[in-house]
């Protein structure tokens, strides 16, 4: 049987009209990603920790009825931090009640009446990091919780913390790299969908986690060089540490967009991985920004202590609604007749 897979990724409420093709005889599955934290920002002798990635629901169980107005809201991303903390990630949720075969427009209270994937928590310029969306939160049939921020070393000169990773179908997100207080380091790594963030090697930036299928994720920077973007839901690399000549550190690098699912309409989506935290300041050199979560739902990066005027935490990843359908027989060749 053919099957076509549907992306919902804008921001907000909205509706999502169930398509005349769409086989009713058959169940389908709805994906919901939570939107990822922002990451914090530090303060004059206090690093910051790393946005939570959103959590992940699945449900295979939804009786849709062709032409019908299905409410939704896809969670957007939290803020990075411009002062001290950032914003959390918004949840993201699809209501329909497989019972009344009806949807209303709220947030499902139970799996029966719709899914619910929890956004992360923000990071802050504390050693509290933001929490992973809890799965114990949502609604679903399988449900996985995101994966938190890397935690701040609270004093010194320290570099940045890695955003966790979004839940996906492997299980719960995985965690960014906590900064350390040395003020010869680079960031660390934002978590991967496959792997934790790495944590700093001396003045080089950690490594991002593993993307989806086990690669390595995004590259830490060299002193004063950005850490790179991961791939396929991987963590983006830490910045390396300030240089003296430039007098600012390396910026995270973004976390890797998710690939997992491809849409019949074009492109692929998945779950995303977490930025990676700038590099390290010390005495009159100033720290970089964090890396922007992956979409969908990856949590942001966060800068180190004694950041740039213009450095902020890295956005969270917005979040998404992935629907896999049967589609009803013949209809594929309807174009031929």
């Amino acid at each position: 049987m053919a099957t076509k897979t549907v992306l919902l990724s804008t921001p907000g409420a909205g509706t999502w009209t169930v398509p005349s093709d769409l086989d009713t005889t058959v169940n389908a599955t709805v994906i919901c990603i939570g939107g990822g934290g922002g990451g914090g920002r530090g303060t004059a002798g206090s690093n910051a920790s790393g946005g939570g990635g959103g959590g992940w629901s699945r449900s295979t169980d939804r009786n849709f009825t062709a032409g019908a107005t299905v409410y939704i809201s896809i969670g957007a991303g939290g803020a990075g931090a411009t002062s001290t903390a950032g914003t959390a990630g918004n949840d993201t949720w699809l209501n329909w009640n497989t019972s009344t075969q009806t949807s209303t427009n709220a947030a499902p209270a139970s799996n029966t009446a719709g899914i619910l994937a929890k956004g992360g928590g923000a990071g802050s310029n504390s050693a509290t990091n933001g929490a992973g969306g809890a799965a114990a939160s949502g609604f679903g049939t399988t449900k996985n919780s995101g994966g938190a921020g890397g935690a701040g070393g609270g004093s010194g000169s320290g570099p940045g913390s890695g955003g966790g990773s979004a839940g996906s179908s492997l299980g719960a997100g995985n965690v960014g790299a906590d900064s350390a207080n040395a003020s010869t380091s680079g960031g660390g790594g934002g978590g991967g969908v496959g792997g934790a963030g790495n944590a700093n090697v001396t003045t080089t930036g950690g490594a991002g986690g593993l993307t989806y299928s086990g690669a390595a994720g995004g590259a830490g920077g060299a002193s004063g060089v950005a850490g790179t973007a991961g791939t396929n839901g991987g963590g983006g690399g830490g910045g390396g540490q300030y240089t003296a000549g430039a007098g600012i550190s390396g910026a995270g690098g973004a976390g890797g967009a998710g690939t997992e699912y491809t849409i019949s309409a074009g492109g692929t989506a998945g779950s995303g991985g977490g930025g990676g935290g700038a590099g390290s300041s010390n005495g009159n050199n100033i720290s970089n920004s964090g890396g922007a979560g992956g979409l969908y739902g990856g949590g942001g990066g966060s800068t180190g202590a004694d950041p740039d005027t213009g450095a902020t935490g890295g956005k969270g990843g917005d979040g998404a609604i992935i629907i896999i359908y049967t589609v009803k027989p013949n209809s594929q060749f309807l174009m031929f007749m």
